[in-house]
């Protein structure tokens, strides 16, 4: 009884503390680094002309994504497991929604939230290796959520000349205060709705290439 107890209020406390931490952390690069950013003109107009869209990075690069938004409002998709948990507090405390699923737990409940977010006027954001990956492979539900909606997905990543990678499943990466950045955005991806399963399996691939090729040189940028 006594190790259940002590576990709900670390967990609790880890669920407070972690969300406050990389709030300031976002805060403290942003104020910190030099950010050179790669191929955002065209997204940028989009989003100036009130266009919306599907943005999309790898897990392991979402940190410091909050600080690329400049659309009206956007929803990010995240995790019904407590890593959820804490990304979505963290998210809150940028501005930024989120909605809970996963394309292994409420997926289709994540999915109608996401839809309904769209017809709103939002934005969307996914990780498509997300939640427990595997790293840097693209999964099926962005592209299906790009068919549905008709919007266009933005491959974009985040780089850094000096960050701590830790050894999670997803490589998740901290800049170092001080370091350089690089936002890097890819070509826009569009899903016809008429899309066939195997014109849906080259988006997919197409998006998991893209992705990898801007995180490979955005890795190298600084070298």
């Amino acid at each position: 009884m006594r190790k259940t107890i002590m576990k709900t209020f670390f967990d609790r406390l880890t669920i407070r503390v972690i969300p406050f931490i990389a709030r300031q952390i976002i805060r403290l690069l942003s104020l910190t680094m030099k950010i050179d950013f790669v191929s955002y003109d065209r997204v940028w107009s989009m989003w100036r002309d009130g266009k919306n869209v599907i943005l999309a990075f790898w897990h392991g690069r979402l940190l410091l994504m909050p600080l690329i938004y400049k659309g009206r409002g956007i929803s990010v998709l995240v995790s019904q497991h407590r890593d959820g948990e804490l990304v979505a507090r963290t998210m809150k405390g940028v501005g930024i929604d989120s909605v809970r699923g996963s394309t292994t737990r409420g997926w289709l409940g994540g999915v109608k939230r996401l839809l309904r977010a769209v017809k709103d006027g939002r934005d969307i954001a996914i990780t498509p290796d997300g939640p427990k990956g595997p790293r840097f492979k693209a999964q099926t539900g962005i592209i299906n959520i790009a068919k549905a909606t008709g919007l266009p997905i933005i491959p974009m990543t985040f780089g850094a000349s000096k960050k701590k990678t830790f050894g999670s499943w997803d490589a998740f990466i901290i800049p170092y205060p001080f370091a350089r950045g690089v936002f890097m955005c890819g070509e826009p991806i569009i899903v016809p709705e008429d899309s066939t399963d195997e014109g849906l399996e080259e988006k997919r691939v197409l998006l998991e290439n893209i992705l990898n090729e801007l995180t490979e040189k955005a890795d190298n940028y600084f070298a």
